[in-house]
């Protein structure tokens, strides 16, 4: 079996032993890190097929996130090598809103995009509106953030871009929001640009703001 599709395998039976040993033997055998994302995405993507499908439960679901940040840390002095060479391709404000603290994609969302060489300031969960505007306004963001599941969460993620309007801030950034239940309806009552229910897909919207200078 070839080690891309064997790391594949160990990432989707959730054997983490196995999965850092694969990583670190791909990095000593001059694999490309990015290679390395992409096989890893892979595995992880499958495991959110079969939580959809219910044959994998939260806790799976935790595990996978997790073996995936633990994985990317094996990688980050590769990328940070490789960033160095290259200025920052923006800087990105995140946190799951006030009232709700999942942050499981959040997570992923957080490792996706420092790899990819943004700047990246995350908040936690249970985010103040106040918050997300005092880092904005700090770092003079490009994009904003917001994570939610809870049904609670569109309530802060409207009032959150309200503040942003009121200080003038609004259309000097994009906003994405995240979660399970965001959906267009969610968006447009949040005032946000994009959505998503996928960090990975949530990378590429963020690259197609910042990298390619789309809409």
């Amino acid at each position: 079996m070839e080690i891309e599709q064997e790391l594949i395998n160990a990432v989707i039976n959730l054997d983490e032993d196995k999965v850092y040993e694969l990583v670190k033997r791909m990095v000593n055998d001059g694999t490309d890190p990015n290679k390395i994302i992409e096989i890893l995405k892979k595995g992880v993507e499958e495991i959110g097929e079969r939580f959809s499908r219910k044959e994998y439960f939260l806790t799976e679901l935790v595990m996978a996130g997790e073996i995936f940040q633990q994985s990317a840390k094996i990688l980050e002095p590769l990328f940070r090598s490789q960033n160095k060479k290259n200025k920052s391709t923006g800087t990105v404000v995140i946190g799951t809103v006030k009232g709700d603290v999942h942050d499981i994609g959040k997570n992923i969302f957080v490792t996706l995009l420092q790899v990819g060489g943004y700047d990246v300031y995350d908040l936690g969960v249970d985010v103040s509106p106040e918050k997300f505007l005092e880092k904005v306004k700090e770092k003079n963001a490009n994009v904003v953030a917001y994570s939610g599941l809870l049904t609670i969460a569109l309530e802060s993620m409207k009032k959150t871009t309200e503040l942003l309007k009121a200080n003038g801030l609004r259309d000097k950034v994009k906003i994405i929001i995240g979660g399970l239940p965001v959906d267009e309806l969610w968006m447009k009552e949040a005032g946000a640009d994009a959505f998503t229910d996928n960090a990975f897909k949530g990378v590429n919207i963020v690259n197609k703001w910042l990298k390619s200078g789309g809409d």
